[in-house]
């Protein structure tokens, strides 16, 4: 089948997007990568959807809107990944979409868990004509899951090992790592989300630039600081990292209020300028390395940190300390481009789903069982792709 994946995080920076042609073969999965481009957010839907997030509160109208317009942008992206591919829209079989999260809010009593997704499929699958599989993880919630994390299910059919203990490491708004012991089996891997990757580094950005700068490109500025043990040791102190795992956590926890609290803390301790963003980027690496085993053989990474070298060198610094001798290598290495693979993700679950098998890990969020996420919105294809699957054996 040929998909398309789609996929927005907690970084707001746009849409991923990704073509690939996949099947499945026994318990592994065959993959080719056609292409992958990104679609950035423009400056005004941008501020629309940060408007929405926690601890701000849109109006009903405002997120029905928004889940309007950012289904119109996922649509457009697909658009754009066709063109500068070569990929005929009308050979695409499928598209699978993460949308953009509003809010995620699992843990606690199952009465107050609740996940929001914006970017309707069904407005995709009438714009590009093509059968759209999104809203992923509310299935996994009804059977008491995180609804996150979801990659684990992929790093787990493309990624483990027959001989190596690895763990796949994706450093986005969020960081979160997936633990494959070698030759494991589903039941054995384990995953979660470690805390801030670039949320809380971007947000002190904004910050220090009044606006002018959305992130530390390179790692540049961190680089330039020195960072403050007191006051990595104080933001250590977060309840949400003492937590055990099946964990997984967003804006709610690591968004604009908690970004305040830090930067008060910061001030407190006369913490300022590339001191401050040195300082926030150790906590990143200090967070990730505190959840990698020590007989890891190899880290696979991916995720726009990948990019910041202030950040991957400090993780390097922090693995060593901890006796950790795993090698890091990018996920470009296993066929997966690092600033592609989650929306390739994507493509991989629409795949499952469109074959009704379950595709959650439950060692990964704590469902009770294995479900089959995602809601299939029908586009001008639908007919012929279904006709197509029942003829499959």
């Amino acid at each position: 089948m040929r998909i398309i994946g789609l996929m927005s995080g907690t970084s707001l920076d746009g849409i991923d997007a990704a073509a690939i042609d996949v099947e499945r073969h026994g318990d592994g999965l065959d993959i080719s990568l056609l292409g992958h481009a990104t679609t950035p957010y423009s400056a005004e839907l941008r501020a629309a959807l940060e408007a929405a997030l926690p601890p701000k509160q849109g109006s009903t109208r405002d997120v029905c809107a928004l889940n309007a317009r950012i289904a119109e942008a996922f649509a457009d992206a697909v658009s754009r990944l066709c063109t500068r591919a070569g990929i005929d829209l009308a050979s695409v079989d499928a598209i699978g979409s993460h949308g953009q999260t509003l809010y995620h809010m699992t843990s606690g009593r199952p009465e107050t868990r609740a996940t929001l997704q914006v970017g309707s499929p069904a407005i995709i699958a009438q714009l590009t004509g093509v059968t759209a599989v999104g809203d992923f993880r509310v299935a996994d919630v009804a059977a008491g899951g995180e609804g996150a994390p979801l990659v684990p299910f992929v790093d787990y059919l493309l990624l483990r090992s027959d001989n190596e203990h690895r763990v796949a490491l994706n450093i986005g708004g969020i960081a979160n790592v997936t633990w494959l012991p070698a030759g494991c089996g589903p039941e054995e891997v384990r995953a979660f989300d470690t805390g801030p990757g670039n949320m809380l580094i971007d947000a002190c950005m904004r910050f220090e630039s009044h606006g002018v700068h959305r992130y530390d490109r390179g790692g540049a500025l961190a680089q330039s600081g020195r960072v403050s043990q007191a006051l990595v040791d104080e933001l250590m102190e977060e309840p949400w990292f003492r937590r055990p795992s099946p964990k997984s956590t967003g804006r709610e926890e690591f968004g604009e209020a908690y970004a305040g609290d830090v930067l008060q803390r910061a001030a407190n301790l006369g913490v300022t300028g590339p001191n401050l963003i040195a300082s926030v980027t150790a906590l990143t690496a200090h967070t990730i390395a505190a959840a990698v085993p020590r007989e890891c053989d190899r880290m696979i990474v991916s995720g726009g940190g990948v990019h910041n070298r202030a950040l991957m060198t400090m993780l390097q610094d922090e693995l060593d300390k901890r006796s950790v001798r795993a090698v890091i290598e990018r996920s470009d290495a296993f066929g997966m481009p690092v600033d592609a693979k989650e929306a390739m993700v994507f493509a991989v679950l629409a795949h499952e789903t469109l074959h009704g098998r379950a595709n959650n890990l439950p060692s990964a969020t704590g469902a009770r069982s294995g479900v089959i996420m995602g809601l299939i919105a029908p586009g001008k294809n639908f007919l012929a792709l279904m006709r197509a699957l029942w003829a499959q054996p």
